[in-house]
Parts: structure tokens; C-alpha cells; sequence
């Protein structure tokens, strides 16, 4: 990923899991991309072809069995999206349900992945960072 994906936004879902993807994001990603389940949280991780050859070739590197299922767990329900005309994708029923995706969504750019979260989880998941740990983390970078 050239220029890292950065921001927040809150565009809205239909029924039938249709949303528009946010322009700047998608501008970023590229013409195509893919969407899979977070490994970290339960959101749907959204990465241009070339992050996800990436995110592919790190989960091939655990080994053995235990490689095996969290590759099954992680790929088994990736869906390649192309944006249509108006930059409207499709979110698949079990991705929503996995994110727990039943109204409102909240898109955010994280580096070099987009996520896209239940607007409701996203403010939990937002309280819950030890402020502490967050201060000890941050005083390590130079800024």
C-alpha cells in the first residue's frame, strides 16, 4: 500500500447489504478488493489485492494443522468485491453476521486495511483501550 488508509466514516447499509464504500478509501484500494473476516475483533477486514497477496502469504507461513484451520477460519469466507458505478459493494450475509452488522456501519482507514465495523461495536470497542498503556505506548514513538 502506497499511502497508508486513514480516516472515519458512517455510510449507510441497505437490507440487502449493499453500502457505498467511502471514495477516498476506495480511491486507495484500488478497483478491486477483498473483504474477510477480522482475525483481531469482530469487524470485516478490507484489503486491495495487493495487501491481501500479503496477508495470504503471512498466514501461509504458520505451519502444520494449526496453520491449516486458521487459514480455513480466516479464507473460507473472503469475497472479492468489485464496486459498481455508484461505488456501492456487496457485504455477504455471513460477514455481516460475523461482524454483527444489523444497522448502522462505521468504515475506518487502519494502515494498510480498511474496517468495517457495527457502529455500535466500533464505540464499544472504543472504550475499552487501557488509557494508561495507550500513554506508555505512544511516549515510546518520537512524534
Amino acid at each position: 500500500m502506497k499511502e497508508p488508509l486513514c480516516g472515519i466514516y458512517n455510510p449507510s447499509i441497505d437490507a440487502k447489504g449493499r453500502m457505498s464504500f467511502p471514495n477516498k478509501l476506495r480511491d486507495l484500494l484500488g478497483t478491486e478488493f477483498y473483504l474477510c473476516i477480522g482475525h483481531d475483533k469482530k469487524y470485516i477486514a478490507v484489503y486491495s489485492s495487493e495487501e491481501f497477496d500479503i496477508y495470504c502469504g503471512k498466514l501461509y507461513q504458520i505451519e502444520g494443522e494449526l496453520g491449516s484451520q486458521i487459514r480455513r477460519e480466516l479464507l473460507s469466507g473472503a469475497d472479492k468485491q468489485i464496486p459498481d458505478k455508484q461505488g456501492r459493494i456487496f457485504i455477504a450475509q455471513h460477514l455481516r453476521d460475523y461482524a454483527g452488522i444489523t444497522g448502522e456501519v462505521t468504515v475506518i482507514g487502519n494502515m494498510n486495511r480498511a474496517e468495517i465495523w457495527d457502529s455500535a461495536s466500533w464505540e464499544a470497542n472504543k472504550s475499552t483501550i487501557d488509557e494508561a498503556a495507550k500513554k506508555a505506548a505512544l511516549n515510546k514513538l518520537v512524534l
